[in-house]
């Protein structure tokens, strides 16, 4: 599904607070960690100071990540949170999430925003020993709303696999554009494509977990 073109400027951001009241945001960085200028370091800016409760996974070792590692920091990350919770996830860390959650359904989450998950199944580059104890991918539906953002010219993931992944967890994919890797060297800024598309996937959990009158 691709993502219309956003509105720029304080409008996407003021929408974007007023939709994760109520919810606990949690960072998930990937492979290497997300830098000062990363998409998420900047969101993670941005929300505290607007009343959004912010938590961020930290990792003892970025660079040699280990499954089992990462997972006990993700989970100590999640114990601490006292809201539903939206997973904010970037490559490896978004993969870290998806198979979490298809082992241990990750109770308190109420959904994901998964941008541009490493295809470690599919991905041959120099860093792809660094990530294999994370395989394999997840092939079935994932136990809470998710949403995919992909690149379309991303070095980790196809758009076609990205398609793929999308319906294999039933997610609702969005196409980011052409920004690579959507990293700590795409540049973005506090990215608002990003931004408009989070906000509608929390409006949707709203709409998904408020019980009827």
């Amino acid at each position: 599904m691709p993502l219309h073109a956003p509105d720029h400027g304080t409008t996407v951001e003021n929408a974007l607070v007023q939709a994760l009241a109520g919810f606990s945001i949690v960072i998930v960085p990937g492979l290497d960690g997300s830098g000062p200028r990363h998409w998420q370091s900047r969101w993670e800016l941005f929300l505290r100071p607007r009343g959004i409760t912010v938590h961020r996974v930290r990792q003892v070792d970025w660079a040699r990540p280990t499954y089992a590692d990462w997972k006990s920091q993700l989970q100590q990350t999640l114990r601490a949170c006292h809201q539903p919770v939206i997973l904010v996830a970037h490559s490896l860390g978004a993969v870290l999430s998806v198979r979490m959650a298809r082992e241990h359904a990750l109770d308190g989450v109420a959904g994901a925003f998964l941008v541009a998950p490493a295809d470690i199944d599919h991905h041959h580059g120099p860093d792809s020993g660094r990530v294999a104890s994370f395989g394999p991918l997840p092939a079935t539906p994932l136990p809470f709303p998710t949403m995919l953002m992909a690149s379309q010219d991303d070095e980790w993931l196809s758009m076609s696999r990205a398609r793929h992944l999308a319906t294999q967890w039933q997610a609702t994919l969005v196409n980011a554009g052409t920004v690579g890797h959507i990293g700590n060297h795409a540049h973005l800024g506090l990215w608002p494509d990003g931004m408009k598309a989070l906000d509608g996937l929390a409006r949707s959990l709203v709409i998904h977990t408020t019980p009827p009158l």
